[in-house]
């Protein structure tokens, strides 16, 4: 399978969450090859799981401090993005991901727990498939396939599927401020003082030579890939599509105005 692989760049968080959903449509429509996407966030923002509560988030806090609340199109519970490595792979559900969600989350995690290796961090994947933890905190949950070290979870993962294809969103935290995932989110502080970014663990992290691990565990997990950008019309129904993120902040906002 050959894989497009777009290397790591920051953008506006909606039109992050918009340029992943304009992928998977034409990675879907076979008009792009499936792709692996890097990408970092320009400003903080917070993003809740596609049947995540919103009620869930301080809301208030939110908007005093302009931290935009955004609903992902994958699952999954909350994460605040800012000092991150982000990532999306859309594919169709063909060759060796055509199996069930689970399936192709594990294929997906060997190439990350390749990647991690090849740096000299030693991760593991979780096995379990049920978790019981109902924090609406994304970190203070551990799920299936995803990486953790010494049962410190240090990549967050979940999947819109569609008929056709499905879009894996995922966040690797580099650093963590703890204090403000105790103001954004309902969790206890224990939870929050659980989650650590990879900065945190290895000082020496370092995000280009994480790039270029994954394309290497890519090649030696069976995978071709080329390098490229995003094509001017994933670019322009990405821009169409940033209203739509833009809206659950808007009518949060709006309702905070008319209850005052």
């Amino acid at each position: 399978m050959l894989i497009r692989f777009i290397e790591f760049q920051k953008f506006d968080p909606y039109l992050n969450m918009a340029i992943d959903e304009s992928i998977s449509f034409f990675v879907r429509q076979d008009k792009a090859f499936p792709t692996f996407r890097l990408y970092g966030w320009i400003k903080k923002a917070v993003t809740i799981g596609e049947f995540q509560k919103v009620e869930e988030i301080n809301q208030d806090f939110c908007i005093k401090n302009e931290i935009p609340i955004i609903r992902r199109p994958t699952g999954g519970k909350g994460i605040l993005h800012y000092d991150d490595l982000t990532y999306s792979f859309s594919c169709k559900k063909e060759g060796r991901f055509r199996g069930s969600l689970f399936k192709t989350y594990e294929i997906l995690s060997h190439i990350f727990l390749k990647a991690f290796n090849l740096l000299g961090i030693s991760v593991e994947i979780k096995k379990e498939k049920n978790s019981f933890n109902k924090s609406s905190l994304c970190f203070a949950r551990k799920s299936f396939g995803e990486i953790c070290f010494q049962n410190i979870k240090i990549i967050g993962s979940a999947q819109k599927r569609w008929i056709d294809g499905f879009l894996q969103q995922g966040t690797i935290p580099l650093t963590v401020d703890r204090n403000l995932l105790k103001r954004i989110f309902l969790c206890s502080p224990d939870e929050a003082d659980n989650v650590w970014g990879i900065k945190e663990l290895f000082n020496r992290f370092d995000i280009e030579d994480f790039q270029e691990a994954i394309k290497k565990a890519l090649r030696e997990e069976g995978f071709e890939f080329v390098v490229e950008s995003l094509q001017q019309q994933e670019l322009d129904l990405a821009q169409t599509l940033q209203q739509k993120y833009q809206d659950l902040y808007s009518k949060i906002k709006m309702q905070q105005i008319q209850s005052c």
